[in-house]
């Protein structure tokens, strides 16, 4: 697992994001929307994200859906029992139509907090929303006050 810091943004701490997705240029796409605000650390494979397991826990995992040695859906129960706060957001590619509704509700019971699309439809700032929105749901559940994203 690669380990990204930003700038300091003279707080104690900051909210954590691991991003899981095999292809290099959206992680460099994810990283350089989040480094000024969040630490960033990236996995590139479900084989590196089980590694991760055993690093601090971080506030909120980006998971692609299809990775090349596993299945984002299949690894939520590990990433939730062994870090049970951490909010994961699902990343897929534009699914069909009559898989949507499966896959989607299997995310959902498996704990994931969101879905977003790295289609033609990527939206940076629903994206950027959602996280913000995980860190304070992760940070309530561990009991920590919620930190914001510097702006």
């Amino acid at each position: 697992m690669a380990s990204s810091a930003g700038a300091s943004s003279g707080r104690a701490a900051r909210a954590r994001i691991l991003i899981v997705d095999d292809e290099e240029g959206i992680r460099d796409l994810l990283r350089s929307l989040l480094l000024t605000d969040y630490q960033v650390s990236e996995a590139d494979s479900g084989a590196t994200l089980h590694r991760a397991l055993d690093s601090d826990q971080p506030d909120v995992v980006l998971l692609d859906l299809k990775l090349p040695d596993a299945n984002g859906l299949a690894l939520l129960p590990a990433i939730k029992q062994r870090w049970p706060t951490t909010e994961v957001i699902i990343l897929t590619g534009q699914p069909d139509d009559l898989g949507t509704q499966s896959w989607a509700s299997e995310a959902v019971k498996g704990g994931a907090f969101s879905l977003v699309s790295k289609s033609a439809a990527f939206d940076c700032q629903r994206l950027l929303d959602g996280i913000g929105l995980a860190v304070l749901r992760s940070q309530q559940a561990q009991g920590n006050s919620p930190l914001r994203p510097s702006t």
